[in-house]
């Protein structure tokens, strides 16, 4: 009876978006959990995209250009960043007629931003308590961010905390698994079966541009019209250049060094992406031609280093059972057509909304469990050094309490009895196609 009364029952909203700025990414999560010990249980309520108004993504992309210069520019920078959160929050959540006091939490993630000073080669977010503070005062919710993961005692700053979650949903008692997230960049993420000794520490990692080079061609193209080509339908008119795909592949060894993803050098062509286009320019190749030729690097790119990584993590030998494919260019065609045509027949693509995770949705997915995770990680903060000492996987981030902070930290007191609370690793997840199939005898 304890445990049903104090039962964990939250939901968290995960905000996150690129570092074209374009529109933030939302997803509603309810998570449910009778103790403990017990399996936690994730709800998916509501998804979509926030488009970010032109004159405020202006205002930010030339703020984060002057920032570099004039570190006092600094506090505007955010205030324009919190306020575009806090006002995507709210049209989210209003037009899908969600009360803001439902939510517990937030997780929030920008790409793109990096620490005034800092090396460029730093991949991460900067400036995240401010813009973060502003987004709790405009709220009124409590916001978490900043996340990292120091898996089984080592942090591995290589593997990003959604690599780490995707691995998490996706881990099959016997099948050897592998996940392509296709954002801005990729991630190669493979997963051993539960049962297999490499199923912690196994291969993961960034490999390169995703939609990042082929956004920037669209941009090019079209004069700022449009921003993606997930669809994949600008490029299919076109034809490849084979000589400059070859050329710019012996060029960019993207398994030593990924593409930048600071915005304000993209504004001035300072990127790759423009050399690239360049290429297929002094070749008179038309708009879609161009857009062609950029999605083949892409996709030649992924498979390249899906087989590279595949051979170094692995035994000879190693085969994949299942490969799904997630994020925003998950549905582009000229990909995915490519990457099933090479791979070897037994391996089987799917898309993630087999588990019950759509994948335009799955990063903000990943970052509201990500605040999930941190939110549990408050019920004995001090045992967290002995947790990571222990070999625990334990996922860090920082916090900016809102209104109902007291509250919430109360009902995780009540629900972990003032014990700390390791990191969870039986998810059941709502809608999940397989644990479907499963629960009818079909599987």
């Amino acid at each position: 009876m304890r445990s049903l009364r104090n039962a964990l029952d939250v939901t968290v909203l995960g905000v996150c978006c690129g570092s074209g700025l374009n529109q933030l990414d939302c997803a509603l999560v309810r998570y449910r959990q009778a103790y403990p010990d017990a399996a936690l249980c994730l709800q998916l309520l509501q998804s979509g995209s926030v488009p970010t108004p032109s004159p405020l993504q202006n205002h930010i992309l030339t703020s984060l250009r002057e920032v570099h210069r004039n570190p006092a520019e600094e506090t505007r920078l955010n205030c324009l960043l919190g306020y575009m959160f806090a006002e995507g929050i709210r049209t989210f959540c209003h037009k899908r007629g969600i009360p803001l006091a439902v939510i517990d939490l937030v997780g929030t993630h920008a790409a793109g931003l990096r620490r005034h000073g800092g090396p460029e080669t730093q991949n991460m977010t900067t400036h995240t308590l401010g813009w973060n503070a502003h987004i709790a005062a405009g709220t009124g919710i409590s916001v978490a961010f900043d996340f990292a993961v120091i898996e089984a005692g080592r942090t591995r700053p290589h593997i990003s905390p959604v690599a780490f979650v995707d691995r998490l949903f996706l881990r099959h008692a016997h099948k050897f698994r592998a996940c392509l997230n296709i954002g801005e960049l990729v991630n190669c993420n493979f997963i051993p079966p539960a049962k297999d000794e490499r199923a912690r520490g196994a291969g993961c990692r960034d490999c390169g541009p995703g939609s990042l080079l082929i956004d920037y061609a669209v941009r090019y193209c079209t004069s700022n019209d449009q921003s993606e080509d997930n669809n994949g339908k600008l490029g299919t008119p076109g034809k490849f250049n084979r000589a400059i795909v070859s050329q710019f592949l012996r060029t960019y060894d993207y398994s030593r060094m990924l593409p930048t993803l600071s915005i304000a050098r993209e504004m001035f062509g300072d990127h790759e992406a423009q050399r690239l286009i360049d290429e297929c320019i002094f070749l008179h190749l038309s708009d879609a031609d161009i857009v062609a030729t950029v999605t083949r690097v892409t996709a030649e790119n992924i498979l390249r280093q899906y087989t590279r990584l595949l051979a170094l993590y692995f035994p000879p030998g190693q085969q994949v059972d299942e490969l799904f494919i997630s994020g925003p260019s998950a549905c582009n065609a000229n990909i995915i057509d490519y990457l099933e045509a090479e791979l070897p027949e037994n391996v089987i693509t799917k898309p993630l909304d087999d588990i019950g995770i759509p994948g335009d949705a799955n990063e903000a997915v990943c970052y509201a469990h990500l605040a999930l995770e941190t939110l549990r990680a408050q019920s004995c903060r001090a045992h967290t050094p002995l947790l990571q000492q222990s070999g625990q996987d334990v996922v860090l981030g920082r916090i900016v309490r809102g209104k109902g902070w007291d509250a919430l930290l109360n009902r995780l007191m009540r629900f972990s009895n003032g014990k700390p609370l390791s990191v969870t690793k039986d998810v059941r997840i709502a809608g999940n196609l397989e644990a479907g199939l499963k629960d009818l005898g079909l599987r």
